[in-house]
């Protein structure tokens, strides 16, 4: 049985050489596992060989994350229907009504 190898959001960005942000980042967005101790993450060295791997190939798999995106973008619209701001309204236009609406 092998030992696990963990190691924080500094390490893993110098192993890879991208910046601690990114590994955040890949983190959030679920591309990366980690385990959150305390007030840092600590991130299997195996998982992030294997999004190395997949980002330097092209693997990275989207299919997730379109779907759910594809979701997000009809909401906004069905969102955007019910809006009663004028044409060509501002987008501060649409927040201050939106506020209104959720009172």
């Amino acid at each position: 049985m092998t030992a696990i190898q963990e190691v924080n959001v500094r390490e893993a960005a110098r192993r890879v050489g991208r910046s601690e942000e990114t590994v955040r980042r890949w983190i959030w967005s679920g591309r990366l596992q980690a385990v959150k101790r305390g007030a840092s993450y600590r991130i299997d060295v195996t998982h992030l060989e294997e999004v190395v791997v997949q980002l330097e190939h092209g693997l990275v798999r989207h299919e997730r994350h379109a779907a759910g995106m594809l979701d997000w973008l009809a909401a906004v619209d069905e969102w955007k229907r019910g809006m009663a701001a004028a044409p060509g309204a501002s987008a501060a236009d649409l927040v201050i009504e939106d506020r209104h609406a959720r009172r």
